[in-house]
């Protein structure tokens, strides 16, 4: 792949993905033209969820562009840090801690706003098809306008309409698991939640699969419910008050109840059902000359393990490199890079959404193994803090 003064790259989507690769290119070329086409009609239609989790991965890229250099400083309050962990059982017993390794949790708002700085976005832009071409590639809209580049990039999401024509024959699964999700406002008279989520992300292991996930963000607590669907389309018919019963009747605790009913029903992602790709083995991804994913366009994956974004990013980074200096990779190494990282994210993120989601005696003796676990590694740690003690004072 070759690029010269008059390359343009088409991104079609402006997500956060998306928005990072047209940051990178823009901030580092000026002989690469970026045009972004987005079908939302403008920056504020939809709502654009809670707080994002950035890890080690994600950070790296995010720090490389210019335009996110306040939002991400100390100074700028917009971000928090993440210092565990813990999974619980129904009576919210710890089984297991773990350092979180610092994440960095942001409103996704406000890291999408920030991307948007200096960008020229084409909003009510939405993509139906493209077309090769002897000199590039050309894409069509749904308003009848077509627009003609150098490359396209999907980046248009889990139901991405360009990946639906670049690999027809790729599946998404529905996992038959309902999400949904909310905050609360903190209020110290919630002193167990309080005491556990302080800096810490906990997931609470319910019964017949039901998972919470609580999470502190400034002045509020996110919280999400999931669990296996019994009917069909269940997530149509669950309303705010069989929330409250789902888990007075899954989870033994009723400061966990009156946690959900203090969650305001506007606060409220509707119940969804979740999807994710299948665990390839095998690169999908044609090696077209013209045309190629980004993030969950490429590998849909379930929220499970955090990786979707911080994914996305790393894609973004690489692709990125290789628009601003063809010479150093070809499209197909980025593609078998972007394959390896996106489907090992997809196959942690789907052994998460099942575990935390068994139920019955598989449920059971998930709990022990947790717990063994946990009781493993907090021995470990006694045993070997006066070696630790004694190697820090000597060093």
């Amino acid at each position: 792949m070759s690029t010269d003064s008059n390359t343009v790259v088409l991104i079609i989507g402006g997500g956060l993905g998306g928005l990072a690769l047209a940051q990178l290119i823009s901030q580092s070329s000026s002989s690469v033209k970026v045009l972004i086409f987005e079908r939302d009609e403008n920056e504020y239609v939809r709502d654009q969820g809670y707080c994002i989790g950035i890890d080690r991965t994600g950070l790296e890229v995010l720090t490389k562009i210019r335009v996110l250099d306040h939002l991400l400083s100390d100074e700028s309050g917009s971000c928090s840090i993440l210092s565990s962990f813990q999974i619980l059982n129904q009576y919210l017993q710890k089984l297991l801690a773990l350092k979180a390794d610092d994440i960095k949790l942001i409103y996704r708002e406000h890291l999408r706003r920030a991307l948007l700085t200096n960008l020229d976005v084409q909003w009510n832009k939405r993509f139906v098809s493209y077309k090769m071409l002897d000199n590039g590639v050309e894409a069509t809209f749904h308003d009848g306008t077509s627009v003609h580049g150098t490359i396209l990039i999907g980046c248009d999401g889990a139901r991405s309409l360009v990946r639906a024509q670049l690999i027809p024959g790729f599946e998404r699964t529905d996992l038959r698991i309902i999400n949904c999700a909310g905050t609360v406002e903190q209020s110290d008279d919630m002193k167990k939640i309080r005491q556990l989520v302080h800096d810490s992300l906990v997931r609470i292991l319910g019964r017949q699969g039901h998972s919470m996930l609580i999470l502190p963000f400034r002045q509020l607590w996110i919280w999400s419910l999931s669990w296996p669907e019994k009917e069909d389309h269940e997530e149509r018919n669950t309303s705010p008050t069989q929330l409250v019963e789902k888990v007075r009747r899954h989870f033994d605790n009723e400061e966990l109840v009156r946690f959900i009913e203090r969650s305001t029903p506007s606060s409220h992602l509707a119940p969804f059902r979740m999807h994710s790709a299948l665990c390839l083995k095998q690169n999908p991804f044609p090696n077209n000359p013209r045309v190629t994913l980004l993030g969950d366009a490429a590998h849909p994956m379930t929220t499970q393990a955090g990786k979707g974004a911080n994914t996305a990013f790393a894609d973004a980074f690489d692709l990125a490199n290789l628009l601003i200096n063809p010479s150093s990779s070809s499209l197909s190494e980025y593609e078998q890079k972007m394959f390896k990282r996106g489907f090992a994210a997809v196959k942690m993120s789907l052994s998460n959404t099942k575990m935390i989601h068994l139920t019955g005696w598989s449920a059971l003796l998930r709990n022990s193994i947790l717990s063994i676990i946990g009781y493993t590694m907090a021995l470990i740690s006694i045993i070997t803090t006066p070696f630790r003690w004694y190697r820090k004072k000597h060093d």
